[in-house]
């Protein structure tokens, strides 16, 4: 199995739209698509403070990222904690508004009125594997762990 670089795993969290979180809590595990930023290579996502992944993290911040594709996979384990504010890293939230650009998605930025009590989480990766099924259906193997 080949080796997968960090900066490629930051840059295709960084290029994807939507990116999978999935938690454990009493009620079990749970999934759900965020948006997300990777700033000075930290991937970052955030969400109220009441909401199913966030209460599953203030108690076990274990997590699991994966992208969208099942075919062109990338899953990373690691863990995650609130940092602050959503809204409160300058740097994060130029990050989003170039990141989601749509004027339709301004009202769900991290620094939007609506977001004023929403949570920013950073991410602290330990392992990613990925992998891509081509059109001749070979499988390319990659991983990467924080200890290297």
């Amino acid at each position: 199995m080949g080796l997968l670089d960090w900066a490629e795993v930051s840059a295709r969290f960084d290029d994807a739209a939507n990116w999978w979180v999935a938690t454990t809590g009493p009620a079990g595990p749970h999934a759900v698509p965020v948006w997300g930023v990777v700033v000075a290579d930290v991937l970052t996502f955030y969400g109220a403070p009441d909401a199913v992944r966030s209460r599953n993290l203030a108690s076990d911040p274990r997590l699991v990222l994966h992208l969208e594709s099942a075919s062109d996979v990338l899953i990373l384990h690691g863990t995650a904690a609130a940092v602050g504010p959503a809204g409160g890293d300058a740097a994060v939230n130029a990050a989003y508004a170039a990141k989601y650009a749509d004027p339709s998605d301004l009202e769900y930025l991290p620094d939007a009125p609506a977001n004023e009590t929403s949570l920013l989480f950073a991410v602290t990766p330990l392992r990613a594997v990925a992998w891509r099924l081509d059109s001749s259906a070979d499988w390319d193997n990659r991983r990467w762990s924080a200890g290297g």
